[in-house]
């Protein structure tokens, strides 16, 4: 070989290594990502297909409506009816509004309307939920979790009705506002009573359990359908995830430097002397703000709280399906909101291998994100089907009469939820309606386990 052809020789594999250097450099990813100038990671594009924003009314939705009629109680068979009564309501307008009503008198009301929130909210929520004035609102920190709507039988025809929100679990008077709207908007209301097609009698707890001091119409009563209910079983797919780097941007305040590595339980963790974002399994994320922020700690009330939270996952275009407020605590340190997600109107339950995926969960401290949990996937309904009612309300209040493990004290919800279980392959879940119960610790846990002799079929 010539000096010449070994020339070219050495020159080709320069060039060949020159290139495979270049393509290495070009895929190369660091581990660590900094922010630029404006404090933002690449891939900021929000997907309005995988979330969106909410209002406080699409929210803060009541978990029932029961109609009294002479002793009789109903509540909606449809979901969709009991949604387009909602939607109905929210259309009456307040008048003569008194924050420091006298107690309420159940008495001598032949028919009403009782609307049960499923958690205390802000009394200044009347001012999303109805057409009212803010201004008599005021800053009133009082809550409620019941609305009556009666007019008085010695009143005929009525002029107009009167609307009663109430703290069930308040102490002294539980009435904390009441209101007036038109005639016209309360007959539409208790026109419903007309069609019982479109209705379930409902059974009322303190009455199986005997108690007369809970006798007649009053706010601390949980009403269960008295019929078997066909509730679907459903079929989840999870669909598209949710981008995280929205969310980091959101979180992670400009000019920070942003560490973004592996953990060795396998959570994707961005990361800066502050703060610290975990997508754990592609599915979650758990947030935490780890220097605590509670020093001189201001605490938002309960109204200021609910808003806050809201904002801040609109503006990532967070809720990525049917999500309603769950619980909303605001006192001493603890501001925290939880929001649980719904389908066909029942609440959704999470078990040990769904945890984290069907709850939002935001705390503050100092008016601040501390910590935000939530799920990082969307799921879409694949298929419904009816295979089998689960007990009815009697059944299930004879149940528990039975067990004797309940005190009427000790009981503090009671209904029909669905609870989420994942199916082998990881992407689909199934939807399955059961009965659970809220006692006085606060918790919610399925009704029938080892607590009660009589076990719950399974739908299958």
């Amino acid at each position: 070989m010539n000096i010449e052809t070994m020339k070219s020789v050495i020159l080709v594999i320069l060039i060949a290594f020159s290139l495979v250097l270049s393509v290495a450099l070009w895929n190369y990813q660091p581990e660590t990502e900094t922010v630029d100038d404006d404090g933002l990671i690449e891939d900021t594009q929000l997907d309005e297909d995988i979330g969106g924003e909410q209002t406080i009314p699409g929210l803060v939705i009541p978990d029932q409506v029961v109609f009294h009629e002479e002793g009789t109680s109903y509540s909606f068979k449809d979901s969709d009816d009991e949604w387009s009564f909602f939607q109905q309501i929210q259309e009456w307008e307040l008048s003569a509004m008194d924050l420091n009503p006298d107690p309420i008198n159940f008495e001598n009301h032949e028919n009403a309307v009782e609307v049960i929130f499923p958690t205390t909210i802000p009394l200044q929520t009347v001012g999303d939920l109805f057409m009212a004035d803010r201004e008599l609102l005021g800053n009133t920190t009082q809550s409620f979790d019941r609305m009556f709507l009666v007019h008085h039988a010695n009143d005929q025809p009525p002029t107009s009705y009167e609307l009663w929100f109430v703290d069930s679990e308040g102490d002294g008077n539980i009435a904390k506002l009441q209101a007036t709207i038109s005639a016209s908007a309360g007959e539409r209301a208790l026109s419903v009573l007309s069609n019982k097609d479109k209705l379930q009698e409902q059974v009322r707890v303190a009455d199986a359990f005997g108690n007369e001091e809970t006798e007649g119409m009053g706010a601390h009563h949980i009403y269960l359908p008295k019929e078997e209910v066909p509730i679907p079983r459903v079929v989840l797919q999870q669909t598209e995830s949710i981008p995280v780097t929205p969310l980091r941007n959101d979180l992670f305040p400009s000019p920070d430097l942003v560490s973004i590595y592996n953990t060795n339980s396998g959570a994707r963790r961005a990361k800066t002397a502050e703060r610290q974002l975990d997508a754990i399994d592609e599915r979650r994320m758990e947030y935490v703000v780890m220097i605590p922020n509670s020093a001189n700690s201001s605490n938002l009330g309960s109204y200021e709280l609910l808003t806050k939270s809201v904002e801040d996952v609109n503006s990532h275009l967070g809720w990525t399906n049917d999500f309603r407020l769950n619980e909303l605590l605001s006192y001493q340190n603890l501001n925290q909101v939880q929001y649980r997600m719904y389908h066909n109107d029942l609440p959704i339950m999470e078990n040990q291998d769904t945890t984290g995926l069907a709850n939002i969960l935001l705390s503050y401290e100092q008016g601040e994100i501390q910590t935000y949990n939530r799920p990082l996937i969307k799921f879409e309904s694949v298929n419904e089907q009816v295979l089998g009612n689960i007990p009815s309300g009697e059944e299930v209040l004879e149940d528990l009469q039975q067990s004797g493990n309940y005190d009427l004290e000790d009981i503090q919800g009671l209904e029909i939820r669905y609870k989420l279980e994942e199916q082998n392959n990881r992407l689909v879940f199934n939807l399955i309606p059961k009965w659970y119960i809220q006692t006085s610790t606060g918790s919610w846990n399925e009704l029938y386990g080892e607590n009660l002799t009589m076990q719950n079929e399974e739908v299958s």
